[in-house]
């Protein structure tokens, strides 16, 4: 029985010391800063760059990191927009480049100094700007299977063959920078009056506008179409990460699209020095990196893929100059859009 008592009084004793401790420790976590940032789900998910930047920031920042979802990046501005101050954010991550004169015209930000940092030749001017920092880049391309057969060259005339019918995926513009990407790059290489009935046609022979990328990109990962538009890194994500070599992704005759994703600190943001800091991790050769290995994205940085399997990359040689509209040619390209589509689901 005494030995009895004393097991018991054991057992007591470590569950109350483990209880004080629990204690502690979420006391000494709730003091500590919490650093909220606002990004696209594919960076905040398990295997994005988000959960990896925030271990490797925490382990020296003294703070929490908190992320906040916002689907596809072009759903991010708009929750900005109706939510501001009440989303709490310190950070935003996901732009593009024609989300910044609209993020710049109807919300407020804070200046960075980024002058010191090596950029690729091939995005400095996407560099040029106060307020945002260019974290990685991509070429946009369509992509699909060496199985499929189709020629890996083609134009995007091609693309409205009738053996492409209803087996494209495609974005909706409106809510996904991937789409707004296309929509401007045909109007870029086609011009104007050319490019909408271009749209027009593609409207009738795409298989569907997806509201993100990630949902276009699920179709054509369950073979429910045969090509989906996406970025020249994809082929490789299938290759290092499902040990795949059958996805391939398309040379284009026209000069492809390029996508520079930028991170940026609103100004009404809480805990900004701290937010700063995560934008210096993201900036170091460690961060790029982790960028590079997780987001299937370029690094912005110069030799970060050097020695790696991005080094494999086919750059087009032909490539769009990264270029900034005004928020009056975005709104009025999706105003135009909106319409054909409205026209073709009659």
């Amino acid at each position: 029985m005494k030995h009895f008592f004393i097991f018991i009084t054991a057992v007591f004793l470590f569950l109350f010391v483990a209880h004080i401790n629990k204690n502690q420790n979420f006391l000494a976590s709730e003091q500590k800063p919490t650093v909220r940032i606002f990004a696209y789900s594919s960076f905040t998910s398990k295997w994005g760059p988000g959960p990896q930047l925030k271990n490797l920031f925490e382990q020296t920042c003294e703070c929490v990191v908190e992320f906040i979802e916002g689907s596809d990046s072009g759903i991010l501005l708009q929750r900005l927009k109706v939510e501001g101050q009440k989303l709490g954010a310190d950070l935003v991550i996901g732009f593009d480049q024609f989300d910044l004169q609209k993020a710049t015209v109807e919300l407020s930000w804070r200046a960075l100094d980024f002058s010191k940092i090596d950029f690729d030749s091939q995005i400095l001017l996407a560099s040029k700007n106060e307020y945002f920092v260019p974290y990685d880049w991509g070429v946009l391309s369509f992509v699909t299977k060496k199985s499929k057969g189709f020629s890996t060259t083609l134009s995007l005339d091609d693309l409205l063959k009738s053996q492409f019918a209803s087996k494209i995926a495609l974005q909706d513009p409106r809510t996904s920078s991937v789409g707004l990407q296309f929509v401007m790059w045909v109007l870029k290489v086609k011009g104007e009056t050319e490019g909408y009935e271009y749209l027009k046609q593609m409207m009738k022979q795409a298989h569907s506008f997806s509201p993100s990328w990630s949902t276009a990109y699920g179709l054509f990962k369950s073979d429910q179409v045969d090509m989906v538009l996406s970025y020249a890194a994809s082929p490789l994500y299938h290759s290092i990460e499902e040990k795949n070599d059958d996805f391939v992704s398309l040379e284009m005759i026209e000069p492809q699209p390029v996508q520079v994703e930028f991170v940026g600190i609103p100004s009404f943001c809480k805990n900004c020095e701290k937010a700063e800091e995560f934008v210096n991790l993201m900036m170091s050769p460690e961060g790029q990196k982790i960028i590079m290995e997780k987001n299937y994205m370029l690094p912005v940085l110069k030799n970060v893929k050097i020695g790696t399997p991005f080094e494999t990359i086919k750059i087009p040689f032909r490539l769009l100059d990264i270029e900034f509209p005004s928020l009056t040619e975005v709104d009025g390209v999706l105003t135009r859009w909106s319409q054909i589509r409205r026209e073709i689901s009659l």
